[in-house]
This record gives structure tokens, sequence and C-alpha cells, in this order.
């Protein structure tokens, strides 16, 4: 009987040191899958399947990109303006000058995560662009557990929606995910009770609670720069812009001020309340682009950041605006 496993062990063995053999051959030495394929007498199909399972196993990992510049000075600044603990600022490539993307303030956003995150922390997420596109630059993470804050947001295609980016983040630190499968917003404020009173969506709010560190975007009241307006009736939204709504983090809606301006749509958004939000120890917002300069002024005074990580037009609008 002890045979099988060991046979068992050496096929295992005997597979991953041909799927190293054919990643070095593809990417380190620059032969063409026929050319491997003649080698190896695998078929090009078998050669292609190997290649992704180095990809899918963590043997090969690729960055394509020009990583942004962090403006240690600019984020002092900012940091200082808003009264923050703490900003982290992404300038112009360091190559090729070029303006950073949500990609660049991805990369900078796992890096900070990978050095803030401890054994045993709880993380917390919400969805935005640069926390959508973070995943794939998270690399290593302190053991942790990752908790959705608020309701999905889900795309077609191969967008990640909220729940997907749980459970990759929490692949990555080998801990447990924590999605919630009830939509951000509800028809109306019986149906959001009923949705966030089901167990294991309760279990997880109550676990979104008592994260140690959380992840926010902080978005403007426009169709194209928040998650939740595209999803409300239409009246609903354009009331609340009549009523002052500037900007938006985790669904909860605030003026200039930082003040909340729907009790309609409070009642019906699913996730963590504002209160709830600010009693977090440590919240990292991320924004980009200089037209969110009101936006993110206003989460501050609402009390929604501890960490702000920017690109250096938004860092810049920001300290000009303040002035």
């Amino acid at each position: 009987m002890p045979a099988r496993p060991a046979r068992l062990a050496e096929a295992q063995a005997e597979n991953a040191a041909l799927i190293l053999e054919v990643a070095q051959d593809y990417f380190l030495r620059d032969r063409s899958k026929v050319a491997i394929a003649e080698r190896t007498g695998l078929s090009r199909w078998q050669i292609a399947r190997l290649l992704e399972e180095a990809k899918a196993k963590g043997i090969v990992s690729i960055e394509v990109g020009d990583p942004g510049r962090l403006d240690a000075e600019l984020a002092e600044r900012l940091a200082d303006t808003l009264g923050i603990d703490a900003a982290v600022v992404v300038g112009r490539s360091q190559r090729l000058q070029i303006a950073p993307t949500v990609d660049t303030l991805a990369v900078a956003l796992a890096e900070h995560l990978t050095d803030r995150i401890r054994p045993g922390d709880r993380l917390g997420l919400a969805w935005s662009q640069v926390i959508e596109a973070m995943p794939r630059h998270l690399h290593r993470l302190s053991p942790c557990d990752v908790v959705q804050l608020c309701g999905a947001i889900t795309y077609p295609g191969d967008r990640l929606g909220s729940v997907e980016v749980i459970r990759e983040v929490a692949r990555t630190a080998e801990g447990t995910a924590y999605p919630i499968y009830a939509p951000l917003y509800a028809p109306d404020p019986a149906t959001a009770r009923a949705l966030s009173d089901q167990p294991d969506i309760r279990d997880v709010l109550e676990r979104a609670r008592q994260v140690d560190v959380a992840v926010v975007g902080i978005g403007t009241w426009t169709p194209e720069g928040s998650s939740l307006y595209p999803v409300l009736p239409p009246p609903l939204a354009r009331r609340a812009a009549v009523a002052g709504a500037c900007g938006g983090v985790a669904g909860r809606v605030f003026d200039a001020a930082g003040r909340p301006v729907s009790d309609k749509i409070d009642a019906r958004v699913i996730g963590l309340t504002a209160d709830e939000l600010r009693a977090i120890p440590a919240v990292i917002a991320t924004s980009h682009g200089a037209h969110r300069a009101d936006a993110v002024i206003a989460a501050v005074r609402a009390g929604f950041v501890q960490t702000l990580l920017v690109d250096e037009s938004l860092a810049t609008a920001i300290v000009d605006r303040l002035r």
C-alpha cells in the first residue's frame, strides 16, 4: 500500500519539474512553443497548458510597466494640509515620465498593504477601480482574513467585482474570505434590512465592524465617478445632488462639509454605516484625478480617512485648493 502514495508524489514532482523546464525554455531562453513541443515530445496545446499552470502556481510572474515615483515631499505636505495621519503620492513614471494610471496606483497600494498588514490583522475592503486592479500586483501579504465592507459591485466579462477582489486578496494572504452575497443597494429599506439580517450577511457585517485596517475608494457624485450613483433610481440620485452630494465612500454619500445628505439612500445601502466606518482604527482611502479634489476633502472632513493614497495631480489640486 505505501507504494501508491510514493508513486503519486513522484509523479507530482516530475510534473512540477516539467512545468519549470517548459517555463524556463519559453520565458528565459525565448524558445517558441513549437520548438519546445518538438524537444519534449508534447503537443503545442500541452505546452500552452503547462505555461498557464506555471503562471497559476506562481512559478512565473509577469510585470509590464514603468512604476510610478513616490513623491515623499508632496505626500508630507498633503497629509499636513488635510490633517491626516499619512499620505502616499504617486508621481510620474520613473523612466518614461508618464502620468500615473489606475494600475500605477494599484501597484503602490499593493506595496503599501504588504508593508502595513501584520499577521493576524483583519483587512476590510470596499470596491473601487484602484482596489479592483490591486490584487494582480499583490504578490505576498501577511496571513489575514479579508472582509467585505459593503454590498457587492458586479461587472460583466473579466472585470473583478467586490466578491472576486475579496477572494483574490484572501488567497494571497492565505486567509479566509468573507464576501457579501448581496447588492450594494436594495430597492427599499425593508429589503435592505431583510438582507442585512440574513445570518451569513449579518456575520460578515459583524466581522467588518471589527477590522483593523480598511481600504476604500473615494468617488465623486456623478454617474461616471461613483459605483453607487448608476444603480440608484435617477430621481433619487438627482435629489442627492440637489441636496449637495459631493462624494461617496463605501456606499455612504456626503456633502462638501462631510455631512450625510440622504437618509433615503442610507436606508437602502447594505454595508457599514458612516459611524461604523469612522470607528475603524485605520482607513486607507484611494482616489485619482484632480477633478476629485472636492470629494477627497469632503471625505476627510467626514472622518473617513487616516491614510490617503493618490496621484500627484490630485494631491496638488488638494493642496492648492486648501492653501
